[in-house]
C-alpha cells in the first residue's frame, strides 16, 4: 500500500499488516542518456515497490530522490542535494517514519550511484541511539540466480551500465511513452577508458564514472522491448517480494539494535 493513498484512520491497521516494514524507494533525477527521462529510476522504483508490496504487505513511502549524484552536475535537470543534506535529511526522514508506528525501514535504491551512500548512512545509526532497524538495498543488484533468469529468458548478455539495454526495456514496459529510441547516440555510451590504471589498481575516486561516461550513457538500448521489460519487471518484483519476506521474518535485529543502545548508554 502507499504511504500517501492512506487515510489517516486505516494508517495504523496498515502497519500492522505490514509487520512494521516501510520501504523508501530511492534514487535521484538525473540524465538516463537522450532516449530516457530523468525520472527513470524513480519510475522503475516506484513500480516495483508497489508490485512487490502486493506480494507481499509492507508501506511503500513517496518515491525519494535525494540521493548522491554529484557525478552529474555537468548535465541538464539533475538535482544533487548537498551530502550533509542526504543525511540529514533521510536521518529525519526515517525518524518519522517510526514515530509513525515502523521499526523496520528498508531503503531501496533504484540508483547505482547510492552504493556508497546508503550502507555509509546505515552505518551512522549506531552510533545514535536509534531503536529501529535500516536495511539498504541496491534494486539492480541480482544474485546469480535472478540475473541468470533474466537473461536466459531475454537472451542478453550486456544489461547495459546505465539507460542501456535493462533500463530503457523497464522503461519500455512501464512508461513507453517517454522512451525515444531515435534520439538514441551509441557514441556517447563508449567507455572513454580514462582513469583505467588507477581502476584497475582497485583504486577509487569520484571521477571514475564521468571520466568513462561523461555523457551519462553506458550500453546499448537498441534491442530493447517493452516484452522484455516486462520479464525483466517480473523478476525484479519476485526478488523484491522477497526481500521483504526476508526483513518481516527478521526477529534479530531489533533485539540486538535494543542491546547494543543499552551497553552504548550504560543500560544495565
Amino acid at each position: 500500500m502507499l504511504w500517501e493513498e492512506l487515510s489517516a484512520k486505516d494508517f495504523e491497521s496498515y502497519s500492522i499488516t505490514s509487520k512494521g516494514l516501510c520501504v523508501v524507494p530511492m534514487g535521484v533525477l538525473e540524465k538516463h542518456g537522450d532516449h530516457l527521462p530523468l525520472g527513470t529510476d524513480m519510475y522503475i522504483a516506484n513500480e516495483v515497490a508497489k508490485t512487490a508490496a502486493g506480494k507481499s504487505p509492507a508501506v511503500v513511502f513517496p518515491y525519494y530522490f535525494l540521493g548522491q549524484i554529484s557525478e552529474a552536475l555537468h548535465v541538464k535537470g539533475t538535482i544533487a542535494p548537498s551530502h550533509k543534506l542526504m543525511m540529514d535529511a533521510l536521518l529525519e526522514m526515517c525518524d518519522e517514519i517510526h514515530r509513525n508506528g515502523f521499526d523496520k525501514i528498508l531503503l531501496l535504491s533504484s540508483h547505482g550511484g547510492n552504493v556508497y551512500f546508503l550502507p555509509f548512512f546505515a552505518q551512522m545509526l549506531p552510533g545514535l541511539n536509534r531503536p529501529y532497524a535500516v536495511y539498504t538495498h541496491i534494486l539492480h543488484n541480482l544474485k546469480p540466480e535472478y540475473d541468470d533468469e533474466i537473461r536466459s529468458r531475454t537472451g542478453m548478455v550486456d544489461m547495459g551500465a546505465h539507460a542501456g539495454f535493462y533500463e530503457t526495456a523497464l522503461m519500455m514496459h512501464l512508461r513507453p511513452d517517454l522512451v525515444h529510441l531515435n534520439e538514441v547516440v551509441l557514441d556517447e555510451s563508449k567507455d572513454l577508458g580514462r582513469l583505467k590504471s588507477t581502476k584497475d589498481a582497485g583504486l577509487f575516486t569520484g571521477f571514475d564514472w564521468y571520466a568513462s561516461f561523461p555523457h551519462h550513457f553506458a550500453g546499448n538500448p537498441t534491442e530493447a522491448t517493452a516484452s522484455y521489460g516486462e520479464v525483466i519487471f517480473d523478476v525484479l518484483c519476485k526478488k523484491t517480494a522477497d526481500l521483504f519476506d526476508i526483513i518481516k521474518n527478521d526477529n534479530a535485529s531489533l533485539p540486538v539494535i535494543k542491546e547494543y543502545n543499552d551497553i552504548a548508554n550504560g543500560v544495565t
